[in-house]
């Protein structure tokens, strides 16, 4: 339920929600609301017996001065701001709109034996989506006209609309955007969790860096460096630490990094966004791969991130919030021969801090991962060679869009960068 209401409470077109649910999870709704500080949703209501009636009733506990709705269904957790700023401009022209994609299967209709009566063609249907939006008026007939003919068991607010004679405009909305009915649906869900992604946009928010204090490790060369260059460039305070700074860290070694992020943090009271850049990669096939070589990436990549989040939230929660981003890779969807280590490692890390940023939500701490594709960096020359520049992101790219990232409000995100 979280999930799906967060792009509702982000998304300033929105400024009422209404929460229709069964009326023994009443309390437990409102716990949740309360406890992720979802502004936006301002009744909890009990639903009735069928879909139609459950719409009817959130529609009637709308403000008299509400303009237009939106009812979205609950189980489909993956819609998007952008969707939703979609269908919200589109109904103010319309008055009523469905999300719909296209149909990638062949839709059969039989008859009541089973026998294929026809075969529509796929290139005029759409599979419906939610949400649907309307002109307050509009539904408001729509539902009461419904009743009147003796319809009660509808499971389209659109379908109500069309039997009024008025037009449904659609907009496009995503295959992520799934519905979770079967148990399958469940695993696809996880999977999807598990790999969700934020987008960003080129935005003027700059100016929001000016004297942030930002702590790198790993900041002395490659992707680490690139950041801090760039973030100097917008008068951030920036410091880069390493193995070869002073004071130096190590990732590997969690008093090293206490002790590193404690010196840091007592120079101004405050670390506004701790950024760890330390990787080790390391190709080589299971079979031939020393077991030094496999503890060397497993204690930089997954339990050096460990240290740092866990020297870092003490620190964080004293200052009120903060930002902890980790530079993970692509290669966190998908292992590769050569590279078991190194692609699983990414992957524990995007679990990881997924993790972590539902554990720290209630303390205001953000906790995102950075996952470029391949990068020019000195890292990459080692296990690599000479390469295509041409075929390689270059390290000042990926941390433009890094600082992309940093600006947004997220937590437990995924930055892909390609």
């Amino acid at each position: 339920m979280i999930h799906t209401l967060k792009p509702f409470e982000m998304c300033n077109e929105i400024s009422e929600i209404i929460i229709v649910t069964l009326s023994g999870y009443i309390e437990k709704v409102w716990e949740l609301v309360n406890r992720y500080q979802l502004s936006k949703v301002k009744k909890v209501v009990i639903g009735g017996n069928t879909r139609q009636e459950s719409s009817k009733i959130g529609i009637d506990c709308c403000g008299e001065d509400t303009n237009y709705v939106l009812i979205h269904d609950a189980v489909r957790p993956f819609i998007s701001v952008e969707i939703l700023k979609n269908i919200i401009k589109a109904v103010k022209k319309y008055k009523a709109v469905d999300t719909v994609i296209p149909s990638a299967d062949t839709i059969v209709e039989v008859d009541h034996e089973g026998f294929i009566k026809q075969i529509p063609n796929r290139a005029s249907l759409r599979r419906g989506q939610t949400p649907q939006a309307f002109d307050y008026e509009l539904i408001q007939k729509a539902h009461i006209k419904a009743l009147e003919d003796g319809i009660t068991n509808s499971t389209d607010d659109c379908f109500l609309v069309l039997r009024l004679g008025h037009s449904v405009f659609t907009v496009k909305g995503s295959e992520e955007n799934i519905k979770i009915t079967f148990p399958i649906d469940l695993h696809i869900a996880d999977k999807l969790f598990q790999l969700k992604t934020a987008s960003f946009k080129n935005t003027l928010a700059h100016k929001k860096l000016k004297n942030k204090i930002f702590l790198i490790i790993g900041g002395t060369s490659g992707i680490g460096l690139s950041i801090k260059n760039e973030l100097e460039r917008y008068s951030a305070k920036v410091y880069a630490l390493s193995r070869k700074t002073n004071p130096s860290i190590d990732v590997r070694n969690f008093d090293s990094v206490e002790k590193a992020i404690r010196y840091i943090w007592n120079i101004k009271q405050r670390i506004d966004c701790i950024i760890n850049s330390a990787g080790q990669l390391i190709r080589k096939n299971v079979e031939f791969m020393e077991l030094e070589e496999w503890d060397d990436i497993f204690d930089t990549n997954i339990k050096g991130c460990f240290y740092v989040a866990k020297a870092s939230i003490p620190f964080l929660k004293k200052q009120g919030g903060g930002k902890l981003f980790f530079i993970g890779s692509s290669s966190y969807t998908r292992g590769r021969g050569g590279f078991a280590a190194y692609s699983s490692s990414k992957a524990a890390l995007v679990n990881f801090c997924q993790a972590l940023a539902e554990e720290l939500f209630d303390y205001n701490i953000k906790v995102n991962v950075i996952s470029p594709s391949r990068v020019n960096t000195p890292l990459r020359y080692k296990n690599f060679g000479k390469e295509d520049p041409k075929t390689l992101l270059s390290p000042d790219y990926v941390a433009k869009q890094s600082i992309k990232a940093i600006l947004t409000d997220t937590t437990g995100s995924v930055f892909d960068i390609f």
